[in-house]
């Protein structure tokens, strides 16, 4: 009886494993038995949409249950978008990644990131004022060319300076020694995002937004630091478009 009883089990689990493994390969050949009809419909919505846009088309792949087209500009690679197809909808990243230009900007603004490392030995945060439709064609077709993208005014510089003195001289003079070694290198953001911290007093830090280059020759350029750090949002910071967050 109990030699019965094991044959059947061992029956069962065996058809239980041979029913397994051919879903999965039905599930596996039903993906391949969909692909001519998904390329068919994604080049439908690409013909539809985008033909009339110059742009160098992928061959469709598939990942995570997703069929996926991508589209490049033929003049920069790291131009792109894709249209994809999953549960039987189809959709694209045009708007975010073509026309906002989400991933050209990233990519111009790494290579300034590190391009500024290797001139300066400074580590900083580089990020756009805007996206790229929102910039003249003349900025658009420089960005995506890549060309002397350190000195086009399309990106702002993000740093953090902790300071050992607590003052609007010591401060300023940090500030000033930061935006003078990159404009004696021809490197020209649009402006400055700088955090300052109180070396001696973690909960001591704020956010300064806003500055340029004319922060260096600014005869008032201690003023306005004495009126951050004492949290003073005075008229001359609002002359000088000066904004800032205390943090912490």
């Amino acid at each position: 009886m109990n030699k019965n009883f094991l044959l059947i089990g061992r029956g069962i689990f065996t058809i239980f494993v041979i029913v397994a493994l051919g879903l999965i390969i039905i599930n596996e050949k039903k993906e391949e038995l969909l692909s001519p009809k998904v390329e068919q419909k994604l080049n439908e919505y690409f013909d539809n949409n985008y033909s009339s846009i110059n742009l160098t088309k992928s061959k469709m792949t598939f990942d995570n249950k997703t069929f996926t087209i991508k589209l490049s500009s033929p003049k920069n690679k790291n131009h792109f978008f894709y249209i994809k197809y999953k549960n039987k909808k189809i959709e694209d990243t045009y708007k975010e990644d073509y026309v906002e230009g989400r991933n050209i900007l990233k990519y111009t603004t790494d290579i300034i990131k590190s391009d500024i490392k290797y001139i300066t030995n400074i580590d900083c945060n580089i990020k756009e004022v805007s996206t790229l439709d929102k910039f003249t064609t003349k900025v658009q077709e420089r960005i995506i060319g890549e060309d002397n993208l350190i000195e086009l005014k399309y990106y702002y510089i993000e740093k953090e300076l902790n300071i050992d003195n607590w003052d609007s001289e010591d401060i300023t003079n940090e500030i000033i020694k930061l935006i003078d070694t990159m404009r004696i290198n021809d490197i020209t953001p649009k402006y400055y995002k700088i955090i300052i911290n109180d070396k001696n007093d973690i909960t001591n830090s704020y956010e300064i937004n806003n500055l340029d280059e004319s922060f260096i020759k600014n005869a008032n350029n201690k003023a306005i630091i004495n009126d951050i750090i004492n949290d003073n949002n005075s008229e001359l910071l609002k002359e000088n478009k000066i904004t800032y967050k205390k943090l912490n």
